[in-house]
């Protein structure tokens, strides 16, 4: 130990010799990491609020979760493992010989006899947490300026969460130096980048008459300025730090963060780390979190539109918010990682490991600013930078919308097929409660869509696109099911006791009998799962899309701990101070042929390659996942005019798209993906790098390139629009659906299904006779 001390105070002193270097302008700005670290931790020790809070919360989650477990040995070493991951999920803090050395706690966390949370663990270990991290802090400073040898074949893990804990601090220090030498290189590849991003804007806007020289000459100098920050068209986006000097604040600031934590903020770490264990979607939110989560609720269509959480301390995008910034941009998407945060004309701020609270109020801003983004795209570690203007995601790019799609037909006819675009299922609950006959609806819009299509003449068909729907409102999936089922049950939900609702289709709301289609993908959940499996297990629409839907089968509620009479009764001594709410799961959904939706989702009747197969995207990637089960089938008759029919149905898709030269491309631009997904190490080596990056940004153009058609086929009135390439978007998995609806018309005799589908007839009533 006296060596280890010994080595910091070295490393101190070497730091503030290299503050004294640093430029004048950074030690003048009141923020230099000589002044970030000069302070070894202090921290906080928990009050009357915490213990009282963790007594509450630990009783609550073992006796009302939907799967209530008291906290024997076996949970409690659970929670031990889980509360180290919250903290170090990329294993650089903690050595082996740290988790060792609590392990007298590992299965007494909880106190059955006394009903008390062992607080002192959880803030001994946050203090361990705190030295660590200075000490990093120090050690990567100190890296900066050693000389890297980016001709070494070194690498760095993509996925720490299951590499083990370093076994000694040279270890530790090896991969701080390897962690410093990345981000170096990953400093210099984005720096590379807008350097020629600035190049290529300033090109377009050079004259194209006249003096060629002059021209290039203006790029060049153009160039150089660009480097130097000096260049008004890209000085807001360019950092303005040399690279070391970012980097330093940044590992300091990360640290002084971490200083900064408030006694509640460390309690909502360790008894979020044991709601985990119950399952991934339970949490403690302290108060800071829970005002931004009701803020995050009223205004979810303000900001850059996206879905964050919390994930292996990553800011972690779970969707796009249709209409928003995010979506209209087209560069974000579901399973991103967003690690820096940058306003206009300042640096990047790291933001891994920070609280999601904090990190979404830096990203939370007015109306027409700029926010930049650096962000790992979903299974990468190369960092990409985007920007985007903040604005209010209009409630019409959310809203149902159709078109009428021709399709000919071998007998000679042409038929009619609409198809429905569902972003989310959406409701305007408080309107509704008030008695407003119009009021706005998921529901009432696709049945105003289909009255508007079937006006000219009857549909021949229909295609529901749920693709990307992440759901909404239970009540609205139970109503669009109704348009579509005459009667009889849509989904079973199951309680913490064992007692299972069915939910049944409204009865009279039938509005269309005929051949239907729906679309799913891996980003189709909760209530869009609900109506496709009704569906499918009703015989009432064949399910089209992805090998499976993302199998989100359970339902939270938040429980506000003001409610709980100890909590009340202690008011007097813990004086103002919130104590926070809990969020747990209490129901789970299962179909009406008994199985659940959690992790299996939906299984289409005809699925295609995509890329989220090789994607941790879906319910059964998550930790702690609740398992999937089933309960006794609820009463109901099903449909059998399309199950002769789907094994032709699947031949022809089949053959359709292995002769299709688009979905050939497609096929092997998804196998470049998988390909490249098999990699687990990031090359250190610059050229290696370099090539690694170039696949990945190919990778990233081919995925980007199918979502834009998708978005260019809905928004191009049948006529395609520009993709990437400037050639006409086409949805490939819509058309294949289009195929299959037409074969299913000429298969099906005319009227087969509506009738088939009609509500069973009232029993007769008795005649004076009998």
């Amino acid at each position: 130990m006296d060596v280890f001390k010994k080595t910091t105070r070295r490393i101190i002193l070497l730091l503030l010799g290299l503050c004294l270097c640093l430029p004048q302008s950074v030690r003048a700005a009141g923020e230099t990491p000589e002044a970030l670290l000069q302070q070894e931790p202090v921290l906080v020790k928990p009050s009357i609020r915490e213990r009282l809070v963790g007594k509450v919360v630990v009783d609550l989650i073992a006796h009302f979760h939907y799967e209530p477990q008291m906290i024997d040995p076996a949970l409690s070493s659970e929670w031990f493992q889980e509360y180290f991951k919250t903290l170090d999920a990329n294993r650089m803090m903690f050595l082996e010989s740290d988790i060792d050395s609590f392990r007298s706690y590992e299965t007494v966390l909880w106190n059955s006899r006394n009903r008390v949370a062992n607080l002192d663990f959880a803030f001994d270990v946050y203090q361990l947490y705190l030295r660590r991290s200075r000490e990093w802090a120090l050690y990567s400073i100190e890296c900066l300026k050693m000389p890297h040898d980016f001709t070494v074949d070194e690498s760095l893990p993509i996925d720490a969460r299951e590499e083990p804990w370093c076994k000694n601090m040279d270890e530790l220090r090896d991969l701080w130096r390897r962690r410093v030498k990345n981000a170096l290189l990953n400093e210099e590849i984005i720096a590379r980048k807008e350097r020629e991003k600035e190049l290529k804007q300033t090109s377009d806007k050079t004259p194209a008459a006249g003096d060629a020289a002059a021209a290039a000459t203006t790029a060049a100098t153009a160039g150089e300025q660009g480097a130097a920050g000096s260049d008004e068209s890209v000085d807001s986006v360019l950092p303005k730090d040399a690279p070391d000097v970012r980097l330093a604040k940044n590992f300091a600031r990360n640290y002084k963060r971490r200083t900064e934590l408030e006694a509640i903020d460390i309690l909502e770490l360790f008894l979020s780390s044991l709601t985990r264990v119950y399952d991934p979607h339970s949490a403690y939110m302290a108060p800071e979190t829970k005002e931004n989560f009701d803020i995050n609720m009223r205004l979810s269509l303000q900001g850059i539109g996206a879905v964050l959480t919390s994930q292996d301390s990553y800011t972690t995008v779970v969707s796009i918010i249709p209409g928003g910034p995010a979506d209209k941009d087209g560069h974000l998407k579901g399973g991103d990682r967003i690690i820096a945060v940058a306003q206009d004309g300042e640096d990047p701020v790291d933001v891994v490991e920070t609280p999601l609270n904090k990190v979404v109020s830096q990203i939370r801003g007015p109306k027409g600013t700029t926010v930049h983004l650096t962000i790992l795209p979903e299974g990468s570690g190369t960092p990409q930078r985007l920007s985007l203007v903040r604005d209010e995601v209009k409630l019409t790019d959310q809203e149902a919308q159709s078109e009428i799609r021709v399709l000919p037909l071998s007998s000679g006819r042409e038929a009619r097929v609409l198809v429905v675009y569902l972003p989310s299922f959406y409701a305007d609950f408080e309107a509704k409660a008030k008695g407003d006959d119009n009021f706005k609806s998921s529901t009432r819009d696709i049945s105003a869509l289909l009255t508007k299509a079937s006006q000219e003449r009857p549909l021949d068909g229909m295609i529901l696109d749920l693709r990307g729907n992440g759901g909404g409102a239970l009540e609205e999936a139970i109503d669009l099911s109704g348009l579509f089922l005459a009667d009889g049950p849509v989904v079973q939900v199951r309680n913490n006791k064992g007692q299972v609702e069915k939910r049944m289709v409204p009865a009279g709301t039938a509005e269309y009998g005929g051949p239907l289609l729906v679309l799913v993908d891996k980003f189709s959940a909760s209530a869009s799962e609900i109506v496709a499996a009704a569906l499918q297990d009703r015989g009432r629409a064949i399910i089209i899309g992805d090998r499976s839907t993302h199998g989100k089968g359970t339902v939270q509620t938040i429980f506000d701990l003001r409610r709980v009479p100890s909590i009340s009764r202690a008011q007097a001594q813990i004086g103002n101070s919130e104590p926070g709410s809990l969020k747990f799961t209490m129901a789970k959904f299962y179909r009406v042929n008994g199985s659940s939706t959690q992790v299996k989702g939906v299984t289409p009747d005809i699925f295609f390659p995509s890329f989220t197969d090789h994607m941790e995207t879906g319910e059964g990637n998550l930790p702690h996942v609740l398992p999937w089960d089933v309960i006794e089938p609820a009463g109901y008759q099903r449909l059998d005019s399309l199950d002769a029919l789907l094994p032709a149905l699947k031949d022809a898709a089949l053959q359709r798209s292995q002769a299709d030269p688009l979905f050939q491309e497609y096929n092997r631009d998804i196998a470049f993906y998988a390909d490249l997904r098999a990699v687990k190490a990031l090359p250190l080596q610059r050229e290696a790098r370099e090539a690694f990056q170039a696949r990945e940004e190919e990778a990233s153009k081919m995925i980007r390139k199918f979502q834009a058609q998708r978005k260019n086929a809905r928004k191009s009135d049948d006529k395609g629009a520009a993709g990437d390439a400037g050639e006409p978007g086409k949805d490939l998995i819509l058309e294949a659906a289009l195929g299959v609806m037409g074969d299913l018309l000429q298969a099906l005799p005319a009227g087969a299904l509506a009738a088939e589908n009609a509500p069973a007839p009232a029993p007769a009533l008795p005649t004076a006779a009998e």
